[in-house]
């Protein structure tokens, strides 16, 4: 088996993944993404580096995806804060909703708000 190394046995059902290749071979309950472990056996698989994905992490591999709505970024502008990638409508002040990017903020308690927000409800008076 390609996943646990342990022998197929004669007989045993096995897992044959075209896109890997014609000499990997898996047990069904081995035929896993090697992101998260959900069972590929009945599921579109995806094959790249040598690992098996599941759709969703295959194309987390190949784009970034938004900490806003957990969609895919399809764009070339966005932008990356507080060490994630955001849209750029997507990433706002906590209490107006107005665009950060590009912009100064500060976090209140761990959420971005804009200049205006913070004098105006969370500045020390």
């Amino acid at each position: 088996c390609y996943h646990c190394k342990l022998i197929m046995k004669e007989g045993d059902p096995a897992v044959y993944a075209e896109r890997a290749g014609y000499d990997k071979l898996w047990h069904p309950s081995c035929f896993v993404c090697c992101t998260c472990g959900e069972l590929l056996v009945d599921m579109i698989y995806f094959w790249k580096n040598g690992n098996l994905y599941c759709g969703r992490h295959y194309c987390d591999s190949e784009r970034p995806r938004c900490a806003g709505c957990d969609e895919l970024i399809f764009s070339n502008e966005y932008t990356l804060a507080e060490g994630q990638n955001w849209h750029l409508k997507h990433f706002c002040c906590f209490d107006c909703d107005c665009v950060l990017a590009g912009i100064t903020y500060l976090t209140v308690n761990d959420k971005p708000v804009c200049k205006s927000c913070y004098m105006k409800s969370h500045a020390p008076v």
